[in-house]
């Protein structure tokens, strides 16, 4: 009965010694691999009217998982984002389709950038150029 517990306190010993390592191989620093990301809308060069809106559809995927998605909408050569905001998905596998009101943006070109945080603090950014009429 007593090599029973001794045995079964080593084997708990040794676990816990090992999720400790674990928790301080500093598990939260960037591991190399940033989440995958692909903008299927808009397309490159897509030209949009103001009435018909902005249509962005995309994928993000990290082993981690997606912890934050931030979606930006700047003039080509411009300073000031027309549209900035950030969501916080916490998925593995993210599918975002959204529709944005484009009546706010005067006609021109714009950079429609995206960038997908992982739990690591790995980030992947995309960019289509894109023009409203």
């Amino acid at each position: 009965m007593k090599f029973t517990k001794l045995l079964a306190s080593a084997v708990m010993v040794v676990s816990l010694t090992a999720c400790e390592d674990v928790f301080e191989d500093g598990s939260l620093q960037p591991d190399g691999s940033k989440p995958a990301l692909t903008i299927r809308n808009p397309t490159s060069n897509q030209k949009l009217t103001k009435a018909s809106g902005l249509r962005v559809k995309l994928t993000a995927s990290d082993k981690d998982k997606v912890k934050e998605l931030q979606v930006r909408v700047r003039a080509v050569g411009g300073d000031a984002d027309h549209i900035n905001f950030t969501t916080l998905p916490d998925k593995k596998i993210l599918e975002f389709d959204t529709l944005l009101t484009a009546y706010e943006l005067p006609q021109g070109d714009y950079t429609l950038t995206i960038n997908a945080t992982d739990f690591r603090t790995n980030v992947a950014t995309g960019e289509v150029t894109f023009s409203v009429k």
